[in-house]
């Protein structure tokens, strides 16, 4: 059995006047290069997906298999773990440190669980197969991205007058597959409205000043979300569908023959077709990527500087304005990048590469956008998800040590499979 094993700025005032600063060659290295500090095995089994920090509380959240662990990252030891799940996917936590909510993808769930006890308290239904989701603290909606299905489906209902096309124009009836985002109102734990969107829908992530902003794989694309439309569209959508149960339940009373109740199922938004003009705003502003960047797995945001990060699957990560969709500049990263995150307080961005022989590529930000990759850190084949901590500076990456298993039958016939208790978060510092 083989395992393999995975300047500082300066500004000087000269007679009222500012130097600009000079950024570094795209050779430099930190002061102070990341490394590997230590490695916290922690155990657990399945597959895990997505990461996510709490520095306030001192805890890491892992979607690992059928339960999310929470490590506490002082000790590198279990804190707790929210159990009794089927496949954990992604963990978003509130602002008020009292809830978190787990996407679980075959249960077509999302898991509410207190963030004291780590248990669950509220099961939301969503769409088929959740995975990623964004939360909007300002309008308390939380944008969960399920499952594709194909295109082609009736119109939610007929309308009249719809927009006339210009900038603003909502798009043609798209082809190909499309995205099923649950839209969950966090506050009244219930699913609001089904949002359906062109193309196959990935990472999503907020910037926490009420847009979403997600990534379309087979469409080399970014498409961004304003929730305070969405939500008010979503809730004409709620009146209408009430007004129209309504008078089908005062039909129903006026004759002889009981009939079949409306299904209560909550409406769904096709945003991939035209639609009246007061939901024009309800439609993602799309940003179309060139072959500089294909398909985009993962996002990041820099919302002090309007910026996006996306790793793509060509080994590039890509910056872009994220007002206007332009592309400001491309770098090299690894492949196989899941994840992506940013540190505001030290300019600096990483990318998690989990194929190959596992590394993490540190990009830094010098000014708003002068970006040098400034190290390639090798870590584990298979660490491609990743969370930062704000207050350290200390980046995670979940890992596990796959060993080759001989079968008994063929012995020349040789299956990788992880080894038990080798599961493990790698903490990188410098």
């Amino acid at each position: 059995m083989k395992l393999v094993l995975s300047l500082c700025l300066a500004g000087c005032g000269v007679a009222s006047a500012q130097l600009s600063p000079v950024p570094p060659p795209p050779t430099a290295l930190p002061a102070h290069p990341f490394f590997i500090t230590r490695t916290w095995y922690i155990g657990g089994v399945g597959d895990w997906d997505y990461l996510t920090i709490d520095p306030t509380a001192n805890q890491l959240f892992i979607a690992h298999g059928t339960e999310v662990q929470v490590v506490d990252i002082e000790s590198g030891t279990l804190a707790g773990v929210v159990s009794h799940l089927r496949e954990a996917h992604a963990i978003v936590l509130d602002a008020q440190g009292a809830y978190g909510y787990v996407s679980d993808g075959p249960a077509d769930m999302v898991r509410v669980f207190d963030r004291r006890t780590f248990q669950v308290v509220a099961n939301i239904p969503t769409g088929p197969s959740p995975r990623s989701m964004a939360l909007d603290p300002a309008t308390g909606l939380l944008f969960v991205v399920g499952a594709l299905q194909e295109s082609g489906a009736p119109p939610v209902s007929s309308r009249r007058n719809p927009p006339a096309h210009g900038a603003n124009a909502p798009p043609a009836a798209s082809h190909g597959p499309q995205s099923i985002v649950s839209v969950i109102d966090v506050e009244q734990r219930v699913q609001l409205a089904q949002l359906i969107l062109p193309g196959a829908l990935g990472f999503a992530q907020a910037d926490g000043n009420g847009q979403i902003y997600a990534t379309v794989s087979d469409r080399n694309q970014i498409i961004r979300l304003d929730a305070q439309a969405i939500g008010a569209a979503v809730h004409r959508l709620i009146d209408e569908q009430a007004a129209a149960e309504k008078k089908q339940t005062a039909a129903q009373r006026s004759q002889p023959t009981p009939q079949r109740k409306i299904p209560d199922t909550p409406p769904q938004l096709d945003l991939t077709r035209q639609s009246p003009s007061e939901a024009a705003d309800a439609y993602p502003h799309t940003f179309r990527l060139d072959s500089t960047c294909e398909r985009p797995r993962a996002l990041a945001i820099d919302t002090a500087h309007q910026r996006l990060f996306a790793a793509c699957s060509n080994y590039r990560m890509v910056v872009l304005d994220a007002d206007s969709g332009h592309v400001v500049t491309q770098l090299p990263i690894g492949p196989g990048a899941d994840a992506i995150g940013y540190d505001p307080n030290r300019g600096l961005i990483f990318t998690a590469n989990g194929a190959g022989d596992g590394s993490l590529t540190v990009i830094r930000q010098d000014v708003t956008d002068t970006y040098s990759v400034v190290q390639t850190l090798p870590t584990r084949q298979n660490a491609r998800t990743l969370a930062i901590n704000p207050s350290t500076g200390e980046v995670y990456l979940a890992a596990v040590i796959y060993g080759a298993e001989l079968n008994n039958v063929n012995r020349a016939s040789v299956k990788m499979k992880a080894v038990e208790g080798s599961f493990q978060v790698l903490v990188v510092g410098n």
